[in-house]
């Protein structure tokens, strides 16, 4: 969605009435119908583009929407700014903007060119043709669950290796997880790791020796992502780590894995 599509005529406070940058927020935010639970949040995503306006990012879960105030007369706050543009933008469904788009968004609001058009405007037809800043695209951040592959095996440290292997053969796995009866994360077993036992395991004669279970092959230190975690930051832990993929959990259970692919996947799609 673009920035017009939630910053309706209706919502552009021109003037913005108040004599003080917090009277300024307050004003903004009644107009956007944010609760109190979401203005607790707000000075964790206040960011100042330039020393005339600030864009205010508000977290919850009430219906995308978008408020721009622009106020005769330069708004003191606590910090002595002297602000005379605010906006303030909510995607709704409890989602933050993706980082790049807040870098478009407050790079654009900060261009002198753009500020002059909006703090000289004489009515809000005028700031709807501010075609540079009404036509961004607003994306918000992709979490882990957007490139989730849900689990639909599960491999418990008693289940014996030969099951193993002919998991991952039959479904061209590079990794395998080990749970507990509550699903709980124990470890995790790579082809590379099954492979290596399963060399060692050879008798005389090429016969495999019998015993060898997952608890004996898998690696016990896992590191695990929930589902609710920024997508960008668990691509950047894999690829940082060199890791094919990720498991994902939900207050301690495994839900399914992040792979490479499922994470490209994501990404591209939602760079359009």
């Amino acid at each position: 969605m673009t920035l017009a599509e939630l910053l309706t005529p209706e919502r552009i406070l021109l003037p913005l009435e108040a004599d003080t940058l917090e009277e300024g927020m307050v004003a903004v935010a009644r107009q956007l119908g944010s609760d109190a639970a979401e203005l607790k949040e707000v000075k964790r995503e206040l960011r100042a583009p330039s020393p005339r306006s600030v864009v205010w990012l508000i977290p919850g879960d009430s219906r995308p929407g978008a408020v721009l105030g622009i106020s005769p007369d330069p708004l003191p706050g606590a910090e002595g700014q002297a602000v005379r543009i605010i906006l303030a933008i909510r995607l709704g469904g409890g989602q933050g903007l993706e980082s790049g788009t807040v870098r478009t968004v407050v790079s654009t609001l900060a261009d002198p060119e753009i500020e002059a058009g909006l703090l000289t405007a004489g009515s809000v037809g005028e700031i709807m043709r501010v075609e540079r800043l009404m036509s961004i695209s607003l994306r918000g951040q992709q979490k882990v669950r957007d490139a989730l592959t849900p689990m639909s095996y599960r491999i418990y440290p008693d289940t014996p290796l030969s099951e193993v292997a002919d998991l991952m053969a039959r479904k061209n796995l590079a990794a395998v997880p080990v749970v507990g009866e509550g699903l709980q994360v124990l470890g995790i077993i790579t082809s590379g790791e099954a492979l290596q036992h399963a060399l060692g395991s050879q008798g005389r004669g090429g016969a495999t020796i019998p015993g060898i279970r997952a608890r004996d092959v898998m690696s016990r230190a896992v590191l695990c992502v929930t589902e609710d975690q920024d997508l960008l930051d668990a691509a950047k832990m894999m690829a940082n780590r060199d890791l094919a993929q990720l498991p994902v959990v939900r207050e301690g259970e495994m839900v399914g894995f992040l792979t490479r692919e499922a994470v490209l996947r994501a990404l591209l799609s939602g760079s359009g």
